[in-house]
């Protein structure tokens, strides 16, 4: 006789069974559904036992109602109640959120973030993980803008100007870093603590981080992160790396202080080069080293290429054809998710796409302006760089801390890998695709993604089925499951230690969809 088996090829290794509270849940609450309709007083009396009682009956036609764990743990009381014969499902009770748009009076012009054509980088479903600021560790987060200089007054970026805890305007170093008077950044230009205001770096320093959700003008990338302003955007290398080299000290002596001195700088933003350079020629080593160094101390370094049509895999750039790992290179997209063709590309240089075709953000006068080039694409890239580390798992943010130039490459990697395909940029960098910091956030928020377990299923004599799976030295248990396609639900078998079960004969509803969890600790 043959059963007709249809089985996954795979089936995955959930993480421990309170993981749910990372989503955020009611500790003492549980959500069950019975089999059947029924009222309030059947509802008691069916699942009248010690640890929980039924509180409420929020729908008598489904059968769903919330239920008071009295003392359960709340992955203790669920895995309960799973087991239940009364019911179909048990769930936590979820904390709910409204969808999260900014007040900003210019938010609807800012298509880069939201549009209806979803050319976008789907920045409203990415602030539904976080809008910014701090890491789970409750670490401040800190993005570089190496460009001309900021408007550090202006309405939209004061809040969140970073400023130097440890330095005031006395014409001394006070906090001995080696900068006189470094209050809120640096100006290599002329090694001071003066800086530029300059339409450039402002407008780029907006798209990072304008504050959100003040009823003012435009939003940031993030709505809350802390801007530092380097001036050194321009004229030789020497001034480039003397202003990444600022960047450089903050975030190693924020290392070294265990905080206490020094910014918490996660990425670096840069909006200038060297036009038809060969990174890898040996002409140019000082700027591959130096994004070597900031990537060992956990800052990502994101770069616009040229603004112009050019192959940099053939024709070169610098520095969007240095090799460093910790080197994020983009290109520019428009509104209908082409390639600017005013804009570089290559398979091997160029990572990704994203918006920076008539970009609005903040400028000059408190003022707010369109701007267009490869120099607002960088930006948001580099805004995303930011947020994935507010965003992050609990996982996520402790490798950060633990290793830093690891926890750099993840946050690369996950950007990377959750773009958004586009025909226009197929073949034409790295990811073939443009920027999405909705689908990264996701990642970055469940990050490590759950183990794969290999299941196997060999039919037995007197219809009896051995189940084999791969084992896990740390499981506690596996609990192997069916879908019942009536329920729509996983129904538990059988919860073991061993990676293997035999059923017993004639199990009932043989053929179908099979699983096995991992209860890890």
């Amino acid at each position: 006789m043959r059963i007709n088996l249809l089985i996954p090829v795979c089936v995955w290794a959930l993480c421990p069974l309170s993981t749910f509270a990372a989503i955020g849940a009611l500790a003492d609450h549980a959500l069950v559904r019975f089999q059947t309709p029924l009222n309030l007083a059947e509802a008691g009396t069916r699942l009248d036992a010690p640890g929980w009682h039924v509180e409420r009956l929020l729908s008598s036609r489904l059968g769903i109602a919330l239920v008071r764990l009295d003392g359960l743990p709340l992955a203790e009381g669920l895995a309960a109640l799973r087991l239940h014969p009364a019911l179909r499902w048990a769930q936590a009770d979820h904390f709910v959120e409204e969808r999260l748009l900014p007040d900003d009076s210019a938010f609807g012009q800012q298509w880069a973030l939201q549009q209806s054509s979803d050319a976008d980088i789907d920045a409203p479903e990415a602030w539904d993980f976080g809008t910014g600021g701090t890491d789970p560790l409750g670490r401040r987060l800190v993005v570089a803008v190496v460009d001309g200089g900021m408007d550090l007054a202006h309405p939209d970026l004061a809040p969140n100007v970073w400023t130097n805890p440890g330095e005031t305007l006395n014409g001394q170093d006070d906090d001995g870093n080696g900068y006189v008077d470094d209050l809120h950044g640096w100006n290599a230009y002329n090694g001071s603590g003066s800086l530029v205001f300059n339409g450039h770096g402002t407008h780029v320093s907006g798209i990072v981080g304008a504050r959100g959700n003040n009823l003012n003008m435009v939003c940031g990338v993030n709505w809350d992160v802390e801007l530092m302003t380097v001036c050194g955007s321009s004229t030789t290398t020497s001034v480039a790396i003397a202003a990444y080299n600022y960047v450089l000290e903050q975030k190693s002596r924020w290392l070294e202080s265990g905080g206490l001195q020094g910014a918490n700088v996660v990425a670096a933003n840069s909006s200038f080069g060297v036009d038809y350079a060969n990174c890898a020629a040996g002409e140019y080593p000082a700027w591959n080293d130096m994004y070597e160094a900031l990537g060992a101390a956990g800052v990502l370094s994101v770069a616009a290429t040229m603004n112009i049509n050019a192959n940099v895999d053939l024709q070169g750039d610098v520095p969007t054809s240095c090799p460093s790992d910790f080197l994020i290179t983009c290109t520019n997209t428009t509104n209908t998710d082409l390639r600017n063709l005013s804009s570089a590309y290559g398979a091997l240089s160029i990572d990704l796409g994203a918006p920076g075709t008539q970009v609005l953000s903040t400028y000059l006068n408190s003022a707010t302006i369109y701007l267009s080039g490869t120099s607002m694409s960088a930006p948001h890239v580099s805004g995303a760089v930011a947020l994935l580390h507010a965003v992050a798992s609990d996982s996520l943010a402790g490798l950060v801390r633990d290793d830093p130039p690891a926890g750099a490459l993840v946050i690369k990697e996950l950007l990377l890998d959750a773009v958004d395909p586009l025909p226009a940029l197929a073949g034409l960098t790295v990811t073939g695709g443009r920027l999405n910091l909705a689908r990264a956030a996701a990642v970055a928020a469940s990050w490590p993604p759950p183990l794969l377990i290999q299941l196997e299923i060999v039919h037995q004599s007197n219809q009896r089925l051995r189940f084999s799976w791969d084992e896990r030295p740390t499981a506690l248990a596996y609990h192997l499951e069916q879908w019942d396609a009536g329920q729509a639900a996983w129904i538990r078998l059988v919860s073991v230690t061993e990676p293997t079960w035999l059923s017993p004969p004639h199990l009932p509803q043989s053929a179908g969809l099979y699983r096995v969890r991992a209860e890890l600790p």
